[in-house]
């Protein structure tokens, strides 16, 4: 009877032993639980009007907002406004989702993001070159001047017929940065060079871009930059209907979309600031103002030329390079006409 007793009493123990172990590993994982919780960051990412798709702006950005998911356990969510009417609700209906952090594309966002923000001063705001600012508003400058110098430069050196062509979006600022900097790049490379810039008024109309690009083609231009998201998918199939002439992409390397027939892309990393930005939210070092992403930051940069490379010439390549470094070392300075 004793034996049974003293048996009973060390079963007893064990369970309480076990239990007592199994609380202290829950109360462990319910408050890694609880810390993970703290640092869970969620998302709104809206559009310009071009929307998804684009392989251009709009994707650019999306490609950060999916590597902060995968990386940064992000939970992430997209509005696409169908064209800028709607950005004032589209941004009013993303600040009230209760989310931390509302990134913005498009550089006309600043009308809708005054009137918006004052009234959320709890949510954090991101933009890409935008004059507005706000204690919760990081903006990313992307240099897109310095980039598109570098095209005009390459453009205005591989040039056949001595003329080439820039196709922007929209006739507003932030379009005719880019435009104006690859003239001054190709003015730079070729003094005599003739360079026909035109705009289509739409960032979402490839069948109007391939009109604006065939009239650019019979002024004599063969080689073409476009500046207008989604529109510049008409240029590309512009130039493939062309000998001779080549199409230079933006924002994305775009090279792949129609192989040896685009000499190059202005790659600007819109993916690497809103990834920077979600990042800085997640960890608590969110800093509102400008951030800078030049060329001497590696913020816009040509493409690698994956399928044009063979056909320019080293002494270009060298030259470009060249060019490149005096923009970081400030030798060269880019007319930036969206600061003025």
């Amino acid at each position: 009877m004793k034996k049974l007793l003293a048996l009973l009493l060390v079963v007893l123990l064990s369970v309480s032993m076990f239990a007592g172990c199994s609380q202290g590993d829950s109360a462990t994982e319910t408050e890694a639980t609880h810390q993970e919780n703290d640092n869970h960051v969620k998302v709104v990412l809206l559009t310009s009007a071009g929307g998804l798709g684009d392989r251009s702006f709009n994707d650019a950005g999306f490609a950060g907002l999916k590597r902060a998911e995968e990386e940064l356990g992000a939970e992430i969510k997209v509005i696409e406004p169908q064209s800028s009417a709607d950005y004032l609700q589209s941004l009013k209906t993303a600040a009230s989702l209760d989310y931390d952090f509302v990134m913005v594309l498009g550089n006309d966002w600043a009308d809708a993001l005054e009137t918006v923000m004052p009234n959320y001063p709890d949510v954090k705001f991101g933009g890409v070159n935008l004059k507005t600012e706000a204690d919760n508003l990081a903006v990313a400058k992307f240099s897109d001047h310095e980039g598109s110098y570098l095209a005009g430069a390459l453009a205005a050196q591989m040039t056949e017929s001595g003329t080439i062509g820039v196709i922007g979006g929209m006739d507003i600022p932030a379009i005719k940065r880019f435009v104006v900097g690859f003239e001054e790049g190709a003015k730079h490379a070729d003094s005599d060079v003739t360079v026909i810039s035109t705009y289509v008024g739409s960032f979402s109309d490839p069948n109007k871009g391939k009109e604006f690009a065939l009239q650019l083609i019979n002024e004599g231009a063969d080689i073409i930059y476009h500046v207008a998201g989604k529109t510049g998918e008409g240029l590309f199939s512009a130039v493939k209907e062309n000998e001779g002439v080549y199409a230079i992409g933006v924002d994305q390397d775009q090279d792949y979309i129609a192989e040896g027939k685009i000499l190059t892309s202005m790659i600007k990393r819109v993916d690497v600031a809103v990834y920077d930005f979600v990042k800085q939210v997640k960890e608590e070092t969110f800093a509102a103002g400008v951030h800078v992403y030049g060329v001497a930051e590696d913020g816009v940069s040509l493409s690698e030329m994956t399928y044009t490379k063979d056909i320019i010439p080293a002494e270009v390549l060298e030259n470009i390079e060249i060019i490149r470094q005096e923009i970081e070392n400030g030798t060269i300075q880019v007319t930036d006409v969206f600061e003025q």
